[in-house]
């Protein structure tokens, strides 16, 4: 982008420069361009058109500053970039003996791109189970009769002596089956049978299955406290809906009488099993998977600080003479005297202390991506000091658009905290980097977004407006259209107020009525889980202690989805 400023700004001296000398030949005699060129005057002329560049740069910023502060108070998700994402699958090198527990934040590393090893870490907690998915088959007559049948082997442990409540799997098929799946199994089990081909059957009831990835406590990235959790998740979901295809078997510690086989089977029995059920094969339930982020953290190059500056660079350190790593977000601030420490916290975070600092976010001037500046004002009442301080940034990072070279099963080397126990993969190819939006673009969002808490949802060219709004940074790739296609689905938009009896008292909400194009989406999976999406967004923007009740329709198939009424995270049935 400055690159413009500066080459306008130069050609702009020399035409000048031309004219001038022609206008007035007596005082500028050797100014003109049909003089041999100078060395001299031309480093001149570009200094001067490097410094008015700048100038000019930020004449047209239109208050960067000013919104980046808005837009960290209300909406810091937009400051932040996406990074790249995958899924990442563990198995064990040898016999377990017992679970495994890698913790959100475990850190894994890719093979060598460009000379450098890629750093990825864990979004979701990974309870790694002493048992192996043996088999996965349709099992029964006719379509409409048949029941999921998955069997599952010890490995290392005896079946009375495990002890996991629950497992999860990753519905690892491509995105338009996995759908299908997903949907079948939270729409249209009847119960879940648990047991060995010679031993008595527990059976659990079809809330024994659970999405977690639609609940929000399981955030793929770290956002600020004043980040609201419903722009987040349907930011995630635009950015990578892999996230939301987990399912849970809760319940597990009903099935006591487990015998000594080695061996059991959970059985998907269903009401009815429709056309569109898809096939099933090695791979379409996977065990031991979590997404994983392109982020880790990093301490930027120490700033001798003394308020004679009034912001400073925040410097990472550069590999094989490249600077490889791109800043996601300061996570702390320290400052250092000879005599005492000083804890600085982020302006906004309406904490009660004094020391804070700031974060100003512009294009870089001399490579792609953003660099990110420091400041810290001073502290009201309190005299400044002459001594300097040395500031110590810790931030988290990310190697920007680099990984996405990467191929599935790259992401397998071992990192600092990897588990010593445990191989990996990923099993999903990479993400696309998306940087964030921090021009014009960041102005237009804050002001939409303003803008629409102060109306009220009554038409979808509304919704499909805010919706607009949680998109990432296009690049003009087909999952671009494909994500601004879903967005163009929605047709129709009908809100109801109405009021319910809820244990005996009136809950006052909102029936949402949503239409929406079939095929826009991949299938009525598709449709399902972002409407899925839309019922957590609803229930988590809509008034304090109101209830919502979405219900949305295929306007080509005229297929029916509802979801029942809900206040926050709490359904009311």
């Amino acid at each position: 982008m400055f690159n413009t400023y500066y080459e306008q700004e130069l050609a702009s001296l020399r035409t000048l420069a031309a004219e001038f000398a022609t206008r007035n030949p007596a005082i500028a005699p050797l100014l003109g361009s049909g003089v041999a060129p100078d060395p001299d005057v031309e480093r001149l002329l570009e200094g001067v058109a490097f410094l008015t560049g700048l100038m000019r740069q930020r004449l047209d910023d239109e208050f960067p500053e000013f919104i980046q502060e808005l837009a960290q108070l209300l909406f810091p998700q937009y400051l932040r970039p996406l990074p790249c994402m995958s899924i990442l699958q563990f198995t064990p090198k040898g016999v377990l003996g017992g679970a495994v527990v890698v913790e959100a934040g475990a850190e894994v590393a890719s093979v060598a791109i460009d000379g450098v090893r890629t750093i990825f870490r864990t979004a979701f907690p990974v309870s790694i189970e002493p048992v192996t998915l043996r088999s996965l088959r349709w099992d029964g007559g006719e379509v409409g009769a048949r029941s999921l049948l998955a069997e599952f082997s010890f490995e290392g442990i005896d079946a009375n002596a495990w002890d996991a409540d629950s497992l999860r799997f990753y519905l690892g098929d491509s995105f338009s089956e996995a759908t299908r799946l997903l949907l079948l199994l939270m729409r249209h089990v009847r119960e879940i049978r648990i047991g060995t081909t010679d031993g008595p059957i527990t059976v659990l009831q079809p809330d024994a299955i659970n999405a977690p990835g639609l609940h929000g406590d399981l955030p793929l990235l770290p956002y600020p406290d004043n980040a609201h959790p419903a722009f987040c998740q349907m930011r995630e979901y635009f950015a990578f809906a892999e996230k939301f295809l987990f399912v849970d078997l809760l319940g597990i510690r009903q099935w006591r009488s487990r015998g000594d086989t080695g061996r059991f089977f959970v059985r998907f029995v269903f009401n009815d099993v429709p056309a569109w059920a898809p096939d099933v094969r090695e791979g379409t339930l996977v065990l031991n998977a979590t997404p994983i982020v392109n982020l880790f953290n990093a301490d930027a190059h120490p700033i001798k600080f003394d308020h004679r500056q009034a912001e400073h660079r925040i410097q990472l350190s550069a590999q094989g003479g490249k600077q490889v790593a791109h800043i996601y977000e300061v996570d702390s601030v320290s400052g250092y005297q000879s005599s005492r420490e000083v804890k600085y916290r982020p302006f906004g975070s309406f904490d009660s202390g004094r020391d804070v600092y700031h974060v100003r976010i512009r294009p870089s001037l001399i490579s792609e991506g953003h660099d990110h500046y420091l400041a810290i004002p001073y502290t009201q009442g309190v005299l400044a000091s002459d001594e300097p301080q040395t500031l110590s940034v810790r931030v988290a990072c990310t190697h920007g658009k680099l990984p996405e070279g990467l191929r599935l099963g790259d992401i397998s080397e071992s990192a600092d905290t990897s588990p010593a126990r445990l191989r990996f993969r990923n099993i999903r190819s990479i993400t696309t980097y998306r940087a964030p939006v921090i021009d014009e673009g960041l102005l237009w969002r804050v002001l939409s977004h303003l803008t629409a808490n102060h109306l009220r949802l009554s038409g979808p060219e509304q919704l499909r407006s805010l919706l607009s709004l949680q998109l990432p940074e296009g690049r003009g790739t087909q999952v671009d259209q494909t994500l601004s296609r879903r967005i163009e689905s929605i047709e129709q938009l009908a809100v109801a107020h109405t009021r319910r009896f809820v244990r005996g008292l009136p809950v006052e909400g909102s029936n949402v009525d949503l239409t929406c194009r079939g095929d826009h989406f991949v299938n009525l999976g598709g449709l399902f889980l972002f409407g899925s999406i839309l019922d957590e967004f609803f229930a988590g923007t809509t008034s304090l202690n109101t209830f919502t009740a979405l219900s949305v329709r295929d306007s080509l198939s005229g297929e029916s989805l509802q979801w029942p009424p809900k206040i926050g995270r709490q359904r009311l049935l």
